[in-house]
């Protein structure tokens, strides 16, 4: 051991018991120590602790470790380190690395017992070789990372039919009621959408694509105190998918699929034989964003045309024996309901009479989504009176949805009116009674009238051209023009739900065959 001017020098272990009040430095601590007769005692100043680098530590997944930086003076050599609870509970880090005499690293695992948000604040004690120590009070928080309730991946699915006020929340909180927010931090939403920083929903109306496309993006929750959260998520945007009926079946539901747009066309009503009334057409219903429940089939009703029926005047049919043209058949798509079309009225000499079957001579033009046209009044009655068009007044949406017009009436130059159409009446027996004209939809992908009105019986005389269907697919009507035999009305378009013509005239030695009405359809879009 050495000798320094009356004070000895070496290490811990040189150590020999001497009398009280010996002094000596010890090389192991590099503090002076004395003998107070049972043990030696450093003579120190204690460590002052002003700092720790991280005051609110990020809880996380609760894995890991905390590495917490303490910033000082006067620490020993060798240090020891407690961490202390609220409630005055002492816990040892799992390392301590003295760095220098100014600052001090800890590092202790995430999980250790008692270090919970519950336990804070945190007191931070530095003790030095000599037992001295310093402590900084109400050090540490811990403030728990906001965490997600919504759980990654595909988040939505847009639909054409659900673009518009589009919907969504980002669902992620903070176990301690803090506030969060939200931004999109890599990717992009959709086009036309947008996240609200302080909610975490996301909204807007998406733009339409051409092809399915999905976007994605990661989303970051953080809290006031810079902690956070992030997620990746994604939005398919899919193109418009059309489908049509043609006749009936089942559409069968997408999974998250909540709305379609929807077009439901009735069969149109055929049109009379004799100085007759055009076939009305289909009632139409066009209702967009009509609510669905997503993955349940609905049933699907597509209504034929109504029939028409020839009259045989070689067969003794004669005036007063014309058949009024049938209904046409109701379209059906969930609690949508288009209403046929009323039949074309026929000469009756002014003895209406029944209402249903080929025997039914009924100048009164029946009514239907769109009425069919009324047939000329035998100059001895009344105006004949012209079918009603019912769609418009059907209960619920069939009704505030749906369009259908009245026919057209007759007069008494054997002339007879047009059906109504979706978008027009019929127009009245003045010798060329176009049918009422339909409503354009694109629907389909392509933009189509639908539900026109037949072409009423005529003329007489008059110019040599048919009386007009309306726009839609309504079937011409028969004129007077007996070189060429074409007495009898045209059929309807297929599957547009039109009216069919009225025929027109009765010479002997002739048929004339009413206008068959139209199919009706019902498309889909979503």
């Amino acid at each position: 051991m050495a000798q320094r001017k009356g004070i000895s020098t070496g290490t811990t272990a040189q150590r020999s018991i001497e009398e009280a009040g010996k002094i000596r430095f010890n090389t192991t601590t590099s503090l002076l120590e004395y003998y107070d007769g049972n043990a030696w005692k450093p003579v120190d100043s204690p460590p002052v602790v002003t700092s720790v680098d991280n005051s609110n530590l990020n809880e996380g997944d609760g894995t890991g470790n905390y590495t917490i930086v303490v910033t000082g003076s006067g620490f020993s050599q060798t240090v020891t380190a407690k961490l202390i609870t609220d409630g005055g509970t002492e816990i040892s880090p799992d390392s301590v690395s003295r760095d220098s005499a100014n600052q001090v690293t800890i590092t202790t695992a995430k999980d250790t017992t008692n270090l919970t948000d519950a336990n804070e604040p945190f007191d931070v004690k530095i003790i030095n070789s000599s037992g001295l120590s310093s402590t900084l009070e109400n050090a540490l928080n811990l403030n728990a990372t906001p965490y997600f309730n919504t759980a990654a991946g595909t988040i939505a699915n847009i639909f054409d039919s659900n673009r518009s006020g589009f919907s969504t929340t980002i669902d992620a909180r903070d176990s301690e009621s803090g506030t969060l927010n939200f931004s999109v931090t890599t990717g992009a939403l959709p086009s036309g959408l947008s996240l609200n920083a302080t909610t975490g929903v996301i909204s807007g109306t998406a733009d339409a694509v051409g092809s399915n496309t999905t976007s994605t993006f990661q989303i970051t929750a953080k809290d006031s105190a810079s902690n956070f959260a992030q997620r990746e998520f994604s939005i398919i945007v899919y193109a418009p998918v059309i489908t049509s009926f043609t006749s009936s079946g089942t559409f069968t539901v997408p999974s998250g699929l909540s709305a379609v747009d929807v077009l439901v066309v009735a069969g149109g009503g055929a049109g009379g034989t004799e100085h007759s009334g055009g076939g009305g057409a289909g009632g139409l219903i066009y209702r967009p964003a009509f609510p669905i429940t997503p993955g349940s089939p609905i049933s699907v009703t597509v209504g034929d045309g109504g029939q028409g029926y020839s009259q045989n005047r070689s067969a003794g049919q004669g005036p007063a024996q014309g058949f009024a043209g049938d209904n046409g058949q109701d379209s059906v798509f969930s609690t949508l309901t288009a209403k046929g079309g009323g039949g074309g009225g026929t000469w009756g000499g002014g003895q209406p009479v029944g209402d249903a079957g080929p025997q039914n001579h009924r100048e009164f033009g029946r009514p239907g989504g769109s009425g069919g046209g009324g047939s000329d009044d035998n100059a001895d009655a009344g105006p004949s009176q012209v079918g009603t068009g019912i769609q418009p007044t059907q209960s619920g949406e069939s009704g505030n949805y749906g369009f259908g017009n009245p026919g057209g009436y007759g007069n008494t130059s054997n002339l007879g009116g047009a059906g109504g159409g979706a978008g027009a009446a019929g127009e009245p027996g003045d010798g060329n009674a176009a049918g009422g004209v339909g409503k354009q939809y694109s629907i389909s992908g392509t933009a189509t009238y639908y539900a026109g009105g037949g072409g009423g019986g005529g003329p007489n005389p008059g110019p040599l051209s048919r009386p007009a269907g309306g726009q839609g697919g309504g079937g011409e009507g028969g004129w007077s023009e007996t070189s060429n035999a074409n007495f009898s009305g045209t059929n309807a378009t297929a599957n547009r739900g039109g009216g069919g013509g009225g025929g027109y005239n009765d010479e002997p030695g002739f048929v004339v065959t009413a206008g068959q009405g139209g199919k009706g359809i019902v498309i889909v879009k979503y």
